[in-house]
């Protein structure tokens, strides 16, 4: 599936969300918890998409939080997401000197199947070549990690380069990068990935990277809602994808994890609508 494929679900009614799958064993809720360690975060994740796919889209399988139990476990999700018509993204955040690039790219993209990857982008385009290539190719996508909501971005992403911030660079570069790369909707397949960026500054880089679409993190209904990332969209309501996780995938209740995951989804996406 590609972004033009997945940007029409948006406009025929599904919101612009991203449920990302990261929950371990020892969260998961008791009745999900037998014998098999890896069996049971399966299971979970099965019923967790289950009860999203009519709501949302895509799903971002979270790959360094979901590894302790197995490769096994990612590619399961990968493959139960696509079989319901989702979008698939592994959320790898890769990174590589060409070699390894070329089998990391071949592995997600080949081997499980996902429609798109999260890299790192420092080691610089020959590192990421491998991956734009196979998009080429096949019609996929990759994400650009530019700026992150989790540890201490400002150590590095947002030292100066020059007269502008590092993870400003990096959208520059993937915009250049993505420019001849369009799709009929607008957008390149080589987008990029951002949390812990105020709405005027995405505001501002919409408008410098008018073709690249952005993977947004960091919502949490709470602290962070739907209004927080408008400035990311374009006029038409298009351009962004907002990953959510805890807040669908941990939803609290006494009801059956199904309705849970449901409702928590389905709210998600209501207050995703208002906004965009």
């Amino acid at each position: 599936m590609n972004f033009d494929m997945l940007i029409t679900k948006t406009i025929t009614g599904k919101a612009p969300c991203v449920v990302g799958l990261d929950v371990g064993y020892d969260e998961l809720p008791e009745e999900f918890r037998g014998e098999d360690v890896a069996e049971s975060v399966c299971s979970y994740n099965r019923a967790v998409i289950d009860a999203i796919c009519e709501a949302v889209p895509a799903v971002a399988v979270n790959v360094p939080a979901l590894l302790p139990y197995g490769i096994g476990v990612v590619s399961d999700a990968i493959a139960h997401a696509g079989e319901k018509g989702l979008y698939t993204i592994a959320d790898a955040k890769c990174s590589g000197e060409p070699v390894a690039a070329k089998a990391e790219a071949a592995f997600y993209y080949d081997t499980l199947g996902a429609d798109a990857v999260t890299v790192s982008p420092y080691y610089g385009a020959e590192g990421l070549a491998p991956f734009f290539e196979k998009c080429a190719e096949s019609g996929k996508s990759v994400f650009v990690l530019a700026h992150s909501d989790s540890g201490t971005p400002t150590d590095l992403q947002e030292l100066m380069a020059g007269i502008r911030m590092v993870y400003r660079a990096v959208c520059e570069k993937v915009a250049i990068w993505g420019d001849k790369r369009t799709g009929d909707m607008g957008y390149s397949d080589i987008a990029v990935m951002l949390g812990g960026v105020s709405n005027s500054v995405l505001r501002e880089l919409r408008r410098t990277c008018k073709k690249t679409m952005f993977l947004l993190t960091g919502y949490d209904g709470k602290k962070t809602s739907a209004h927080d990332f408008g400035g990311a969209f374009d006029m038409r309501g298009l351009g962004g994808l907002v990953y959510v996780t805890r807040p669908i995938t941990l939803a609290e209740g006494d009801s059956e994890l199904n309705i849970r995951v449901s409702m928590a989804a389905q709210e998600v996406c209501r207050d995703l609508r208002l906004c965009f």
